[in-house]
């Protein structure tokens, strides 16, 4: 077999790298992984491995969850952009405003980030308790901002609220249960300020993906269409049906497939327009969240990918609403979707250190095997010569049969310790001539996923997952994983 020589550009696409780096991750000729951020003078380029080396003359050392500011300003401009360039392109007459839900990620530099970058597109924040509601209240600034309050909601949680709307906020309650609305209404008429009032609906539409739980009509959050119903007649009932102005629903996160998201907004739509019929004031329509982030960069409706990009996701939502809304001649509403995943997935890296490694390679072999040993050891043995391109499976299949006869005839005592020791280094032995025999083979061999996982390392590493999850709504999820440096080297067979 023919090696060409190995360049950084293999390893990049060895481990995916410009496929889930959306541009922000790539590799340089020097084998180290950049970090490309947008700077006040145009875009920066960081190696890792001098981050780490800067990390170190510090004082410090790994594991370290590294949080790049820039990277998580540059995810709130393309995706307000995005919405802004397919709202432009189609000629939609309403606006786009996202919220970034707090519970995602409550550490005060993010909020303030988000907030701040995000003031000049009237980004605001869903907020789903009280705290939430007083960190959204510290940090936004923008009088476009929306503040999305979900979760259960007491007397306290909407005094707050109704204050906050007073003062020029625009806070909007979401009734997730149809307890909540008498408590919105009397402390409306009590401190004498009318209230935002939106309203969760449960969707009959169901998508794909890990996170789906709230989809369908068993989702543990929002209101039935009947429940919804009741809800406007109530709100007829006291003459505050204009109060209702928003209609929210949440599929769930990390939606794999565009065709699950044009459904629910179809769906919704049609529940928009109706509330328009009986009389609601209405103008906003939430989507929740769902945007997703390809993990794995295979760009397919994978649970742990999408099959869309950020441009055909904003363009696909925005020509669903109109397509639906137009021909009924109803006013186009202003437009919110919930990211929080696809907001600060990118911005953080979590750095870690190698300790050791556990290889599966085989120790010195004899030249010459005693014919003492076992049958089933020369049988191995023999393998060794016969193997070739054409009989790969049949060798496979040997190698596993005999290595299983001597593990079982040691557990019966009838092959010693050193037999056993000679024997699993034989087996290493084969499976590493099958190894490279099946990448030059003319045929694709079945076995060689199992064989490579069979002979891939096993890496020590330095960090404690509950203490350095990069991101806590990922829990079940796959990350890429990929050095920082040395990937102009060539990975040994088996080990990438």
């Amino acid at each position: 077999m023919v090696h060409h020589a190995w360049t950084a550009s293999h390893s990049a696409e060895l481990y995916g790298i410009n496929d889930w780096g959306a541009g922000y991750f790539s590799v340089s000729d020097k084998g180290e992984i950049l970090v490309t951020a947008q700077g006040e003078s145009g875009p920066l380029k960081i190696s890792m491995l001098d981050l780490v080396k800067d990390i170190k003359e510090r004082g410090m050392d790994m594991p370290v969850l590294v949080r790049f500011e820039n990277l998580l300003a540059q995810q709130i401009a393309r995706l307000n952009n995005a919405f802004n360039n397919a709202i432009e392109q189609s000629g939609y007459r309403g606006k786009y405003r996202g919220v970034f839900p707090v519970k995602v990620n409550q550490q005060c530099h993010v909020i303030e980030e988000i907030a701040q970058v995000g003031a000049k597109y009237g980004h605001g924040l869903e907020a789903g308790s009280k705290p939430e509601l007083i960190i959204a209240l510290a940090n936004l600034e923008s009088p476009e901002a929306c503040i999305v309050c979900n979760g259960y909601k007491d007397a306290e949680f909407i005094d707050l609220g109704l204050q906050a709307c007073k003062m020029g906020y625009r806070v909007f309650f979401v009734i997730e249960t149809p307890s909540e609305l008498p408590i919105i209404l009397e402390r409306s008429r009590a401190l004498g300020i009318q209230p935002l009032i939106g309203i969760r609906v449960k969707l009959a539409s169901m998508v794909g993906g890990h996170w789906n739980a709230t989809s369908g009509d068993r989702s543990i959050f929002g209101v039935t269409i009947a429940q919804l119903i009741n809800l406007v007649d109530t709100l007829k009932a006291e003459g505050m049906l204009d109060c209702l102005q928003l209609l929210h629903y949440h599929l769930g996160s990390q939606i794999p497939n565009i065709r699950d998201i044009r459904t629910g907004v179809l769906e919704a739509c049609q529940v928009y327009m109706d509330l328009v019929r009986e009389g609601a004031r209405m103008g906003y329509l939430d989507l929740g969240g769902g945007l997703a982030v390809d993990y794995d960069g295979s760009k397919t409706n994978y649970v742990h990918s999408r099959n869309y990009t950020l441009d055909e996701y904003c363009a696909d939502i925005v020509d669903v609403i109109m397509t639906t809304l137009d021909p009924n001649e109803i006013a186009h509403p202003t437009i919110i979707t919930e990211s929080g995943r696809a907001t600060v997935a990118y911005s953080s890296v979590l750095l870690f250190n190698v300790l050791d490694v556990a290889s599966f390679e085989p120790g010195p072999l004899p030249e010459v095997i005693s014919e003492e040993e076992h049958a089933m050891i020369h049988n191995l043995k023999e393998l060794l010569k016969t193997a070739n391109v054409r009989n790969l499976q049949e060798c496979y299949n040997d190698a596993l049969f005999y290595r299983d006869e001597i593990r079982e005839l040691f557990k019966r005592g009838q092959v010693n310790l050193r037999s056993r020791s000679l024997s699993e280094n034989l087996f290493l032995k084969v499976m590493q001539r099958l190894l490279v025999l099946a990448e030059d083979a003319p045929r694709e061999f079945s076995e060689l996923p199992r064989l490579k996982e069979q002979l891939s390392d096993i890496y020590y590493c330095n960090f404690s997952l509950f203490q350095s999850l990069p991101d806590i709504w990922a829990i079940d999820q796959i990350f890429p994983i990929a050095p920082i440096h040395r990937l102009e080297e060539r990975p040994p067979p088996g080990r990438p």
